[in-house]
């Protein structure tokens, strides 16, 4: 599978109630895999809230440290999800973009190009030892 058609999946799958384009790409991708749905485009001026934020060729001609600063400013302004489209030569590696909490959905050997996934609701799994079993134990207080 190319990775357009994979991310039209994804969102399909999705279904998100709205979405955030990043670039031009991304906006006619977005258009195409939900039709029905009005795509908001993103300005760094005024970010828009939106479930899902997508984009194919935002981090093109960026550096590692900008592409860091995009992320973390729609994060934390706009989007619970991002999917991300890095093409062959992004600054940020494979390794940078693990460190700030993606997970790789897919990657096209034929062009280089990966996608990446970044979802709020399934960043971290709760470990077993994050439970009142393990907190508070009143019986063990001693005054």
């Amino acid at each position: 599978m190319n990775w357009p058609a994979h991310v039209e999946a994804l969102l399909r799958e999705a279904k998100p109630a709205s979405v955030c384009a990043l670039d031009p790409a991304a906006l006619e991708l977005a258009a195409a895999a939900l039709p029905d749905l009005t795509i908001q485009r993103y300005h760094e001026s005024e970010p828009p809230r939106c479930v899902v934020a997508l984009g194919v060729d935002a981090l093109n001609g960026l550096a590692a440290n900008a592409i860091e600063q995009l992320i973390g400013r729609i994060r934390t302004y706009s989007a619970q999800r991002l999917l991300l489209v890095a093409h062959a030569g992004c600054a940020l590696d494979e390794a940078g973009f693990r460190a700030l909490g993606f997970v790789v959905s897919l990657v096209d050997v034929e062009t280089g190009t990966r996608v990446y996934d970044y979802d709020i609701d399934t960043y971290k799994s709760v470990p077993d030892w994050l439970n009142a079993r393990f907190w508070a134990h009143p019986e063990r207080w001693e005054p």
